[in-house]
């Protein structure tokens, strides 16, 4: 599997990490109202810990993007609605930031989480 993603369009050769696709991702993620941050690794976990393994991972395959990522939705949240804002906003920022086209974002809803629990209920599949 391909670490970084090279480029040789423009002046000169340009270089975008994994991790930096993954840290992008990760973070148009968190963004969206609904989700819930867990320190679970069922859950979007705080961004800055570089703990996204789990959370989000990226693919890079003949200059494009698949990106998977777990959430979990904190009850109330339209859980369908909810993940297709998490598919749009990383699609777009990954896009934008990196010039990558994205081919697929991957949405697993691992998690609902209710009003006053420290803890994530899993759902069942």
């Amino acid at each position: 599997m391909v670490e970084e993603f090279k480029s040789t369009m423009g002046l000169g050769e340009i270089e975008i990490s994994k991790d930096v696709i993954t840290s992008i991702a990760a973070v148009a993620a968190s963004e969206i109202d609904g989700l819930e941050e867990t320190d679970s690794q069922s859950g979007i976990s705080s961004v800055f810990k570089r703990s996204n393994s789990q959370t989000v991972e990226t693919e890079l395959e003949d200059g494009h993007v698949k990106v998977n990522v777990n959430i979990a939705v904190k009850y109330g949240y339209p859980v369908h609605t909810t993940a297709e804002n998490v598919q749009q906003k990383i699609k777009q920022d990954v896009e934008e930031m990196t010039g990558l086209s994205v081919s697929e974002v991957n949405v697993n809803v691992a998690a609902l989480m209710f009003e006053g629990e420290e803890e994530l209920e899993e759902l069942e599949e």
